[in-house]
């Protein structure tokens, strides 16, 4: 089913260009509102819940910026998990399974989490949030993501690029990282940033769609 630029009022609540970019996709007319939330793990908070809440809660406070009840706000939020080489036996079971890898500090850090998925699998968790009329919609998907092994060279030459430095794991699938990848198991918007099968769906169970 192809949508043609239904005008309904429909927000994105992300600044990111890479999500704005592939709402685009959808042939959808919308508008960005800028809402940002602190985004911080609760205590013994597991990655799928934490991505789930923060992209709800990027929703809502679009929701709240804007005029009016019936409209439609979309958030969302990725995280790269990377499997532990070493468990740590006072970690719980739920943290020991997984490290979360966020944007990078620094170029060292940056170095760090390449290494860390130079040669092996990890997973993109990405999560959509819709709110409408103050009710929430929201799934999270999850893609495995398989990466070469990385020469010291390689990686310290797309650091240079500057590409890695605000992107979740310190890499960009659409960008010049694609040539380390060699594939994936999933959504590859939802590496991206925004899943669009699942957005869809949400779309479409919150009305959005309907006459």
């Amino acid at each position: 089913m192809t949508q043609h630029l239904i005008k309904k009022p429909l927000y994105l609540a992300s600044t990111s260009p890479r999500r704005k970019e592939l709402l685009e996709q959808l042939n959808l007319d919308f508008d960005v509102v800028n809402a940002p939330v602190e985004e911080v793990a609760l205590p013994h908070e597991n990655p799928e819940s934490y991505v789930r809440r923060i992209a709800i809660e990027k929703a809502l406070a679009g929701f709240n910026k804007v005029a009016g009840k019936i409209v439609w706000v979309i958030g969302g939020d990725t995280a790269v998990l990377v499997a532990e080489q070493e468990i740590d036996s006072g970690m719980d079971a739920e943290t020991r399974r997984f490290k979360v890898l966020g944007k990078p500090k620094n170029q060292a850090d940056s170095y760090r989490m390449l290494s860390m998925l130079s040669g092996r699998s990890h997973q993109v968790l990405s999560a959509t949030a819709v709110v409408f009329d103050g009710e929430v919609f929201s799934t999270v998907n999850t893609t495995k993501v398989h990466f070469k092994a990385l020469t010291d060279d390689e990686i310290k030459a797309y650091i240079s690029t500057g590409e890695p430095q605000d992107k979740a794991g310190s890499y960009a699938i659409q960008g010049l990282a694609a040539k380390f990848i060699t594939r994936i198991e999933g959504s590859y918007s939802g590496v991206m940033g925004l899943p669009l099968f699942e957005l869809n769906e949400l779309l479409t169970q919150s009305g959005y769609y309907s006459n």
